[in-house]
């Protein structure tokens, strides 16, 4: 559905994860929404330049909460989109992996410690990455970002390149400009991703590029993911016959369509090279670029604006997107439903 209303009860502005989630959640309440995309496809940023990496053990308890419970929606009405892998966490410091121990403890998560053998065992391409605990999570996977965005968008009203150029508060809400006409909406969602805040002439979010690489190199068929949380972090996972992996890095930009950088790969064979010889020398069958957006203290923004009540936020994931959105949709439509 590719037409522009006149009005609708919620406007909400960016066709990724956050957007397509919110428009879902909203729909199920049966309230009315509207998903404004600026390009001709969902997702066409971050939400579908992630990794996939379904991990419910976040840096915090706060993203823990959304995390496991989009992991839960994303096992049983999101199935379609989900591959039940389970995934590894591996540290070099053992007090490090006692935080993230004691997190899944207070949240529920059924967790394994594991050694470092028998993590390395299970990426056996990661034969000297120095493990000093690790901890094996049966129910997280990993995520068909596409599929995820179809399921999101089944049954919302997206209208797919409409750029919204402004926002106009006034009447019983704000007036939403595109240059296919205004739409009249009571509340507007900021979900624009690493572009939150723009137009609403709010402090832009501090977008983290990121480099992602498919590799060329043979992984059983199912392995989990494993993600490094050590001094030098890294990740990797099946993907399309090979290995997705990456260095982690994070490089502050202004909010783009990010292209790789000419030195990304030198940066890939040094990190891999110390303790995956094999991934470190494995031919590059692609390489692409990712922005990952926080706000200041790093904490998700979501629900009603304090100041400006026909402001609703869906903002900074922090590179959770995938793995939390579905639960993301849920805190952003029941702020909405309950004003």
């Amino acid at each position: 559905m590719n037409t522009l209303p006149a009005r609708t009860d919620v406007a909400i502005i960016g066709g990724g994860y956050a957007g397509l989630a919110t428009a879902r959640a909203l729909g199920r309440r049966g309230i009315a929404a509207v998903v404004l995309e600026r390009e001709a496809e969902l997702g066409r940023y971050a939400s579908g330049r992630g990794a996939g990496l379904g991990r419910q053990l976040a840096e915090d308890d706060a993203t823990t909460r959304l995390t496991i419970r989009g992991a839960a929606l994303l096992r049983t009405e999101l199935a379609a989109a989900w591959s039940p892998t389970g995934g590894i966490l591996t540290f070099d410091d053992r007090a490090h992996a006692e935080t993230y121990l004691a997190r899944a403890h207070r949240h529920d998560v059924p967790v394994t410690a594991i050694d470092g053998d028998e993590a390395r065992a299970r990426w056996p391409l990661l034969a000297s990455l120095p493990v000093a605990a690790a901890l094996a999570i049966p129910s997280d996977g990993v995520i068909d970002a596409r599929r995820l965005l179809d399921l999101f968008a089944r049954d919302a009203h997206v209208v797919l390149g409409t750029p919204v150029v402004a926002v106009e508060p006034g009447g019983a809400g704000a007036r939403v400009v595109t240059p296919r006409g205004a739409i009249e909406a009571r509340l507007v969602v900021d979900a624009g991703g690493a572009w939150a805040g723009a137009l609403t002439g709010d402090p832009p979010l501090d977008a983290k590029k990121r480099h992602l690489f498919v590799l060329e190199a043979a992984v059983a068929s199912g392995a989990p993911y494993l993600w490094h949380l050590g001094r030098t972090e890294l990740y990797v996972r099946t993907f399309a016959g090979g290995v997705l992996a990456s260095t982690c890095d994070e490089t502050s930009e202004p909010a783009c369509d990010p292209v790789p950088d000419a030195a990304c790969e030198v940066r890939l064979r040094e990190r891999f090279g110390a303790v995956a010889p094999a991934l470190g020398a494995a031919p590059v069958a692609r390489v692409w670029a990712c922005q990952r957006s926080f706000t200041p203290d790093r904490q998700m923004r979501l629900g009603r604006d304090p100041r400006r009540p026909w402001l609703v936020w869906a903002a900074g994931l922090g590179g959770h997107g995938a793995t939390a959105s579905a639960a993301v949709g849920e805190v952003v439509a029941d702020a909405i439903a309950s004003a």
